[in-house]
């Protein structure tokens, strides 16, 4: 995973500032568990509503990766 991907969140997870019609949207953090020094495991997404909620990354799933 990485910047600019597109991701949907795995069935089961949620939250209340998600969308209540989409599970999808772009990433635009990748966050370590202890800091900046630290693989990420944390995602944070950007969706269609305005929210940027933070999830592992067992919790997303690739849709469509952005190519650099």
């Amino acid at each position: 995973m990485k910047l600019g991907d597109y991701v949907r969140i795995c069935e089961g997870v949620h939250d209340d500032q998600m969308p209540d019609d989409s599970r999808d949207g772009l990433i635009v953090e990748l966050v370590g568990q202890y800091g900046w020094n630290r693989d990420p495991d944390q995602i944070v997404v950007m969706f269609s509503n305005g929210s940027f909620l933070k999830f592992h990354s067992s919790q997303v799933e690739v849709i469509q990766s952005e190519s650099r």
